[in-house]
């Protein structure tokens, strides 16, 4: 009599699950890549509007299982373009079977990206590169040394530049070229000296902290 009971509890237990199988429909496909021709595996297959999705295996291949009823099916992958299969109707007990689905790479588009830079003429580093890159014999002092030393004004720096003579505290000029063959340019513009009598600049007048360098050229050139 037990026996008996397990034998029908069994067997109502395969009719209620060939009974549940009935009702539904299956999805069945391959999901390969466009380009190659490669299957794709973990690819989402999912039921809009419903709860009911699935993935592809290793072989790119799925297996859904869904109630009777007309749905868009959504097809997506990471880097490739989603695709939707619309009004795709799911009968009782019957298969869909989709199986050559092809997934195109997206195509992404970047904004275009402005890069600035802003060249630092006050540092040490700074100075060695102009240095270096110069086609005339040149020196000079940064704004990091002016710092460093302390000193207020230009003309007192200018001191510490070798071959380089500070006349009164102010007028600066090469040693051996002398005030005739002085010029100051400020920022690229050439400013004229404020004594009629000399052609250098009093250099005392401009404070330290507003100069990034001083560049001292020590040979004749067309500038």
């Amino acid at each position: 009599m037990l026996l008996f009971k397990k034998i029908s509890i069994l067997i109502l237990f395969l009719f209620l699950s060939l009974l549940s199988n009935a009702q539904s429909g299956i999805i069945r496909g391959t999901v390969f890549d466009d380009a190659t021709g490669e299957s794709l595996p973990g690819v989402t297959i999912f039921a809009e509007g419903t709860t009911i999705g699935t993935m592809t295996d290793f072989d790119g291949k799925f297996n859904l299982n869904i109630a009777p009823g007309t749905y868009t099916l959504r097809v997506s992958f990471i880097s490739y373009e989603t695709i939707k299969i619309k009004d795709l109707q799911v009968k009782s007990g019957e298969v869909n079977l989709l199986d050559n689905l092809r997934l195109k790479e997206a195509k992404i588009e970047l904004s275009e990206v402005t890069i600035t830079a802003e060249v630092l003429r006050n540092s040490e580093i700074a100075m060695l590169t102009m240095k270096q890159k110069s086609a005339h014999l040149m020196d000079g002092i940064s704004a990091v040394n002016f710092r460093k030393i302390g000193d207020s004004d230009a003309a007192s720096s200018m001191k510490r530049v070798s071959g380089v003579s500070v006349e009164g505290g102010k007028y600066v000029f090469v040693r051996g070229l002398g005030d005739r063959y002085t010029k100051t340019i400020l920022n690229g513009v050439d400013i004229p000296g404020l004594d009629p009598d000399r052609n250098t600049l009093q250099m005392d007048i401009f404070p330290t902290n507003v100069i990034d360098n001083i560049v001292v050229h020590k040979s004749f050139s067309a500038d």
